[in-house]
């Protein structure tokens, strides 16, 4: 057939003027064996499926070693007739930056995600469509032929189909406030990770 399963780069871009180094969008795609679904978007056979991610890069000066960060959203939904919305949400995993023991230094990012009002709206508006967050540190693999980018945290959510992907001014505002928050408690904690 000439169609391989995987996930590959369809491009990437830098940004200037936000907390928001580097937007990165990946594809993935799986051949898959699909049988009649009443209102289903493919009909009988075998499809070809792709799914779309967008992920926020944040780098940081090479000198900042982070923790086992990684931390994601869980939501719960209020289903409705015609209109469903988000009553709640929290932050789940290792919130620290540090390896610290707790109390020592406020290096929790989630307390700061939760203390901002203006965030905290915008995510009850746009996880719906978000459905999963996940902040995490990140490491990439060094080659010799790429620019370094100093890259650390990854912002990134669920795979959506392609007419998911785009996002609107709100969603980019709350993806941008959460690299702000994270941006300013990593600056706060730099003598503590280097």
């Amino acid at each position: 057939m000439g169609y391989r399963d995987g996930i590959g780069s369809a491009g990437s871009l830098k940004l200037s003027g936000s907390p928001i180094d580097y937007i990165h969008l990946v594809k993935k795609q799986k051949l898959a064996k699909c049988d009649f679904a009443v209102g289903g978007h493919v009909g009988m056979g075998v499809h070809m499926h792709s799914w779309w991610k967008l992920r926020f890069f944040l780098s940081f000066p090479e000198s900042i070693k982070l923790g086992p960060f990684d931390m994601g959203t869980i939501i719960t939904v209020k289903k409705g007739m015609f209109h469903s919305k988000v009553e709640s949400f929290f932050w789940s995993g290792y919130q620290k930056l540090t390896t610290l023991p707790p109390g020592l230094v406020r290096d929790n990012v989630s307390d700061a995600l939760y203390s901002n009002q203006m965030l905290q709206r915008l995510m009850l508006k746009c996880l719906l469509k978000e459905r999963t967050i996940t902040v995490s540190r990140y490491s990439p693999k060094i080659e010799s032929n790429t620019t370094p980018t100093h890259c650390k945290v990854v912002i990134e959510s669920a795979w959506k189909l392609q007419k998911d992907l785009l996002v609107d001014e709100d969603t980019i505002h709350m993806y941008e406030k959460i690299a702000d928050t994270v941006k300013r408690t990593v600056n706060n904690l730099k003598y503590h990770l280097r």
